[in-house]
């Protein structure tokens, strides 16, 4: 009985390996947006340019022009599938003389409130070459995962807050420059799978049987 429960482990073991490999092996690498190619971002809080992410890292590549009052903000609204959770917001570039710019995000296909109160955010971050945030020191966030930053409201304040990673849905994301400068950046938006929940209970299920299947076999018992 031992030896069937302990092949039966095996097996499973296999098979939840196999699946996490054939998960990962899915994940894409796409550019949703580049604006030196497809245009400038929208300007408008209530109309932001809408995208569905994918398995894996999803590029937004963009600039900011502050010589133009409607060009200093981009809003983009990020659909997170069923199946998928928001893992990491990586700052893969960032150019400009000023040394941060901000982030922030919104639950919702658009943002609703004053984008200039830190209660109308569900999380917000500065990024950049030399970003501040709360009592931190001034950071080089290029190749940084923001998103534990934007959640936290020790250095959110003000914001509602939440603990990455952030679940299907859909959200408004704001990405401004209020400095003196032109700014480009490109932000990777990473998804990754949600995990089985029944992963761990078959694991712990074949752990159990075969600490079972082993009692049996003791002499005397």
């Amino acid at each position: 009985m031992a030896n069937r429960v302990f092949v039966c482990s095996l097996k499973l073991a296999g098979t939840l390996a196999l699946t996490a490999f054939l998960t990962n092996a899915h994940a894409q690498s796409v550019t949703q947006w580049d604006e030196s190619v497809s245009g400038d971002l929208s300007g408008n809080q209530a109309a932001p340019n809408n995208f569905t992410l994918v398995l894996g890292t999803n590029a937004i590549i963009g600039n900011l022009r502050v010589t133009s009052a409607a060009d200093n903000q981009d809003w983009i609204m990020l659909a997170v599938p069923g199946g998928l959770q928001l893992s990491a917001v990586v700052l893969k570039a960032y150019s400009s003389t000023d040394q941060h710019g901000f982030t922030g995000v919104q639950v919702g296909t658009n943002f609703v409130g004053s984008a200039l109160s830190a209660a109308s955010y569900l999380g917000y971050a500065h990024f950049g070459t030399g970003a501040q945030n709360g009592a931190l020191a001034p950071t080089n966030l290029v190749g940084v995962d923001i998103l534990p930053i934007m959640g936290n409201t020790n250095l959110a304040a003000g914001s509602q807050g939440f603990l990455p990673p952030l679940a299907s849905g859909n959200y408004t994301f704001l990405i401004q420059q209020t400095g003196s400068a032109q700014t480009s950046y490109e932000f990777d938006y990473v998804t990754t799978a949600v995990p089985e929940p029944s992963t761990p209970l078959l694991m712990g299920f074949g752990s159990t049987a075969l600490f079972a299947g082993r009692r049996r076999k003791r002499p005397g018992k």
